[in-house]
């Protein structure tokens, strides 16, 4: 007599349709690498390679490891320290701005301070305040966005 209980099946899916309806149930001859997303920043590839590094259920032969896309921001901060304490110790968390402790805007590029650049930012802003204000109007919209825009509002219009 079958004792009561979960009874572990033979296969992992032991029925399958009729005729032409009918499908493998021993999950098919081999079990490809999935990516998984909404992982932490690289840890999707790495998890990937992972799996493609290792025989997995079903998968007799082991699949040589794809190469994960390689980032560009990777090879433009290899060389940047932004807080370095050997090379900083001496620059206030304040520097480059206008209050406080430090050199304050002058420290800035110049591509950050142009006249030019706050022209383009203020033009883009009178066109895009319409939309921006309308979003105000939303329900659930969080009174601090409304403040923002208000004073977006009196600060270009």
């Amino acid at each position: 007599m079958v004792a009561g209980g979960y009874q572990k099946p033979n296969n992992p899916a032991p029925a399958s349709g009729p005729g032409a309806l009918s499908k493998r149930t021993d999950g098919g001859p081999t079990q490809a690498p999935k990516y998984i997303s909404g992982m932490p920043y690289k840890q999707g590839g790495e998890l990937f390679n992972q799996q493609s590094g290792a025989a997995m259920a079903g998968d007799p032969v082991p699949v040589p490891p794809v190469q994960s896309p390689v980032n560009p921001m990777e090879s433009m901060m290899s060389g940047l320290t932004p807080l370095d304490a050997e090379s900083m110790d001496d620059l206030p968390i304040s520097d480059g701005v206008d209050i406080g402790r430090g050199r304050g805007s002058s420290a800035l590029p110049a591509r950050l301070t142009s006249p030019i650049n706050q022209d383009e930012n203020v033009a883009l802003i009178k066109r895009y305040l319409p939309d921006l204000m309308n979003a105000t109007r939303l329900q659930g919209t969080p009174d601090s966005y409304k403040q923002f825009i208000n004073y977006l509002k009196n600060q270009i219009l």
